[in-house]
């Protein structure tokens, strides 16, 4: 995926985000298609690990 096909705060953020995003949704495009499903699917895997700070992720704190 490219960065610039990336939302906003999702290039806002590191590069082990957007490449945590990426791989995920690389992985979801492949079982459910590309689309909305596949989208909410790399958000989730973001999220497992990181939190949104206003207009970027962060790694989030135990």
């Amino acid at each position: 995926m490219d960065r610039f096909e990336l939302p906003q705060t999702l290039r806002r953020s590191s590069k082990e985000v957007q490449e945590v995003y990426a791989t995920a949704h690389e992985s979801a495009v492949k079982r459910f298609g590309a689309g909305e499903e596949a989208e909410r699917a790399a958000y989730g895997a973001v999220k497992e690990s990181y939190e949104l700070a206003v207009d970027h992720w962060v790694p989030k704190q135990d």
